[in-house]
């Protein structure tokens, strides 16, 4: 089941439509400056509770912002110079909170002068030991050291009451026994506390409850308050939790860090078009959204080749081993999700400089789309110098359906047979394809994800797979492959 959020007339978001899986793991929203992430996670946070509406969005005519799930809808509709909620009658079963920017946010609700000035005159008294689960993760978190903030205190609920304040404030006693309250914090410290103290409430309700209702929560842009190491080890944390608890989490980010903890179908990319439209690409690699072109260890490449998706970037990786073409040349293979995509960030990284001047460009797309390329570059000029070569089959998962269950090729069948699928034999997984199978899997991924699961039972991967596929189109596949090698070694040389 997924979320559906349709935006209307709000900042710079005309009109937007987007569906928010509900499934758990980590999900980013990204794109370049002023695409309109942190308006669509604050639109976002709108599902959960009633927002300072003025303050977020202002006073935009016809703006609406409305979710569905299921037979449920909630929204927000601004007319007489107001917001309004509307709601169906059908209740939305659904748990999450949001945590905004810098700006906005849970964390900064208790940041007045008078507040503060309240906050430094408690005492120890007033408070009680932070949850165990608030306190360790935000030591492990911050410091790498779950005892780091062991006499974290939360102020008691009557005090907070009494003295008219919102939220639950933190404090911390330092070694040297000074108490330093949340608004005194670090805007890490003060980020950190605010998510966990929300997780906490949302992980126990979770556990206890058990009703199945699905949770969702957002963050925008973390990074701006976190550490590189800091922020790795909040990504590990989230993905812990986001499995235990059947949660979803959404990021809005330009970190790099963070996405190359995501998978690719789990990337949304804002693009700001030039019509003003905004347009959600997904999935989306990476290196598309960040244009990361250099190796993690700092240091450039001698040649960059951008391909569609990961498993193009196998199948060059094993042709360049194979061939050998990777002697004494550092090459990287960057996934960047679709061929338009590929062929658009081919002329960003050469159009923007994006890569060092010693560095080489290489192109290279699935077979299957050959005949469209020209009608797309025909259509846009600026692209016509961009050379390009493809894939010695049309893709991986049609090239698997092909020759495995359209029209039989034994001895690529014999192969997997024999050396791949041993656990249950190849023709059985593909009769229960062909019994279960009632879509269009025209481009083979529904059957690739079949080959998948029982190489996942098996404790293999699909490297063993497409190591043995590439084998057989070296040896059967010798035209469309030498074209391709050829390309490579001319890029190489030149």
């Amino acid at each position: 089941m997924n979320l559906t959020m349709e935006i209307q007339n709000i900042k710079n978001i005309t009109n937007l439509t987007i569906d928010f899986p509900l499934d758990k793991g980590l999900y980013a929203i990204t794109g370049e400056n002023g695409a309109g992430k942190s308006t669509l996670i604050a639109c976002a946070s709108t599902v959960f509770y009633w927002m300072p509406m003025n303050d977020y969005f202002g006073r935009p005519e016809n703006a609406s912002i409305k979710f569905t799930m299921g037979a449920a809808t909630r929204g927000w509709v601004f007319s007489n110079k107001q917001w309004r909620s509307n709601n169906s009658d059908i209740k939305m079963k659904l748990r999450g909170f949001y945590e905004g920017s810098i700006i906005f946010g849970n964390r900064f609700r208790n940041t007045r002068f008078s507040v503060i000035h309240i906050l430094d005159n408690l005492k120890i008294e007033d408070m009680s030991i932070a949850d165990e689960f608030v306190r360790e993760n935000l030591g492990e978190i911050l410091h790498n050291d779950s005892d780091y903030y062991k006499e974290l205190f939360i102020l008691k609920r009557a005090i907070t009451k009494a003295k008219k304040l919102t939220g639950d404030p933190y404090f911390y006693l330092t070694s040297k026994g000074e108490l330093i309250n949340q608004a005194r914090m670090s805007t890490g410290e003060n980020l950190l506390i605010s998510i966990l103290h929300s997780l906490n409430i949302l992980y126990n309700k979770q556990k206890q409850r058990n009703d199945g209702w699905p949770c969702i929560v957002f963050l925008d842009e973390i990074e701006l308050a976190l550490h590189a190491s800091a922020l790795r080890r909040l990504v590990l944390f989230l993905k812990r939790i986001a499995e235990e608890i059947d949660l979803a989490i959404f990021f809005s980010t330009h970190s790099i860090e963070l996405l190359r903890e995501i998978k690719a179908q789990n990337i949304y990319y804002l693009q700001y078009n030039v019509d003003d439209s905004l347009s959600i690409n997904n999935p989306c690699y990476p290196a598309y959204a960040t244009r990361n072109l250099y190796s993690d260890d700092g240091y450039g490449n001698d040649m960059v080749i951008l391909v569609e998706d990961d498993l193009a970037k196998l199948i060059i990786e094993r042709i360049l081993i194979e061939k050998k073409l990777l002697q004494n040349i550092r090459i990287k293979v960057l996934p960047t999700g679709g061929w338009t995509n590929t062929i658009i960030m081919a002329y960003d990284v050469l159009s923007s400089s994006l890569l060092m001047k010693s560095t080489k460009l290489a192109v290279v797309l699935d077979r299957d789309i050959k005949l469209e390329v020209p009608a797309f570059i025909s259509n846009n000029k600026k692209y016509s110098g961009i050379k390009l070569d493809y894939l010695p089959i049309k893709s991986l998962e049609k090239f698997l359906r092909n020759n495995l269950f359209v029209k039989v090729n034994s001895d690529l069948f014999s192969l997997l047979d024999n050396y791949v699928f041993q656990k249950n034999p190849l023709n059985a997984i593909l009769r229960e394809y062909k019994r279960k199978n009632k879509k269009d899997d025209t481009d083979g991924k529904i059957l690739y994800g079949y080959l998948l699961d029982e190489l996942r039972s098996m404790r293999k991967d699909r490297e063993e797979l497409i190591e043995l596929v590439v084998k057989y189109i070296m040896k059967n596949e010798t035209d469309k492959l030498e074209e391709l090698i050829a390309y490579l070694s001319e890029k190489i040389r030149d």
